[in-house]
């Protein structure tokens, strides 16, 4: 599965990732584990899931071991763009 990553801040300044797939929101949910002790989700309906950054590290721990492809603001904009309503099914 591809997946792919944009890094922002959480309000409390702490690191967050938001993750798309073409594959959509549920296959990427699915696809992607977690340690609640390093990771704290948000998943709503209609937008895409957030991962943030509980234990300093955490973050880029996630990332690598999914091999989430992190992108800079304006590639993610196009790459999403270029997937359209895909990425929410």
């Amino acid at each position: 599965m591809i997946l792919y990553g944009l890094h922002g801040f959480s309000h409390g300044a702490t690191f967050l990732m938001t993750v798309m797939s073409p594959d959509g929101v549920r296959a990427a949910i699915d696809a992607l584990d977690y340690d609640p002790e390093e990771i704290r989700t948000e998943f709503y309906p209609g937008i895409l899931p957030r991962y943030h950054e509980k234990v300093a590290g955490g973050l880029g721990r996630f990332v690598a071991h999914h091999g989430i492809e992190v992108l800079d603001f304006e590639t993610w904009t196009a790459k999403k763009a270029e997937l359209g309503d895909a990425i929410y099914r």
